[in-house]
């Protein structure tokens, strides 16, 4: 019954989500900034959390975002509210489930020549999406 409730909310987030925030639209967004200089990505996008220099020369920033969710129990029948005791005339047990987290992140690469522009990008991690679509 857990897992039922946790993976119908993964869903409908999704089906909500999908329209405005898509991986797609995350791809699309990137490969239109190369070319471009970092500077301009690190004036609209921030300071990255991390840079380093390659052996053939070219730099390499690197973004980091995560984010937990925590997702609480549902109760497991009408009238189980909480550990012990009566609430309404209803017996109240062990009603709740534990909570569940997950960790949702993305981490992205690019890489610029020595000149600063953008000659390729790459991302890994279970949230690379679109911060704001069409941008």
């Amino acid at each position: 019954m857990k897992k039922i409730v946790f993976f119908s909310l993964i869903i409908i987030s999704s089906m909500i989500l999908s329209g405005c925030a898509t991986n797609e639209n995350f791809v699309k967004q990137h490969n239109e900034w190369i070319g471009k200089n970092i500077n301009d990505y690190i004036a609209r996008s921030g300071y990255p959390d991390d840079s380093y220099e390659i052996p053939n020369g070219n730099k390499v920033y690197v973004y980091n975002k995560s984010t937990r969710y925590i997702y609480h129990g549902s109760p497991i029948g009408f009238g189980y509210f909480g550990r012990g005791g009566y609430f309404g005339g209803f017996p109240m047990g062990y009603g709740f489930y534990e909570p569940d987290v997950i960790v949702r992140s993305c981490t992205l690469f690019i890489e610029t020549n020595k000149s600063g522009k953008i000659v390729k990008w790459g991302s890994k991690g279970n949230n690379c999406i679109a911060d704001e679509p069409g941008k």
